[in-house]
């Protein structure tokens, strides 16, 4: 049986040294560790999905990604895309995958006046958390307070992540990528 604590160890480990492989955890779990997906844990929204903050019991964060779940069949087939790739990842530009969550539960929801339990199937990515935010914040043009010399690094570090991506990962199969996130963030003073 899944226990939070071991849920957790997981994550931690997977946090502290990044070493291990993804490992999947329930929703449960995410729902605890988000508050439930509450508004207040929201560090960012896309096309595909809402990204909240995940606070693990030691304090230590990740970011967790809820991916939407609007068109069916197609939901599946990204999730199974992203983390697919996600988990193979490994360069210090890119965000680590550190866990993933797909279950399907039932619910009662109402329809043409008659309550009917329908399946509600979440899909989730858990992500290595980067404290210092959104790269356009860093690369807006005063907003930021950095100068154009910090910039070039952080450009540079994308460049070589976007490189890795699409010439170096797989020859022949680059990745296409919705979102852009870079690890270089978290190296800025």
């Amino acid at each position: 049986m899944y226990s939070e604590s071991s849920g957790y160890n997981k994550l931690k480990s997977m946090v502290q040294d990044g070493s291990s492989e993804p490992r999947n955890v329930t929703l449960e779990y995410l729902r605890n560790i988000t508050n439930n997906f509450s508004d207040e844990k929201i560090l960012g929204e896309g096309g595909f999905g809402t990204v909240y903050k995940g606070v693990l019991p030691n304090g230590e964060m990740i970011a967790v990604k809820k991916l939407n779940s609007s068109i069916p069949g197609v939901k599946d087939k990204h999730f199974e895309n992203e983390a697919y790739h996600l988990m193979r990842l490994k360069h210090p530009n890119i965000v680590l995958l550190v866990g993933w969550c797909s279950e399907t539960e039932n619910i009662y929801v109402q329809y043409k006046g008659k309550y009917i339990c329908a399946e509600k199937s979440e899909r989730l990515l858990c992500l290595e958390y980067m404290p210092k935010g959104s790269l356009r914040v860093y690369l807006s043009d005063e907003a930021s307070g950095l100068g154009w010399e910090t910039r070039y690094k952080i450009i540079e570090g994308i460049c070589y992540g976007l490189h890795y991506l699409h010439d170096e990962w797989q020859p022949g199969a680059p990745i296409i990528h919705m979102d852009l996130n870079s690890k270089t963030c978290k190296h800025i003073a």
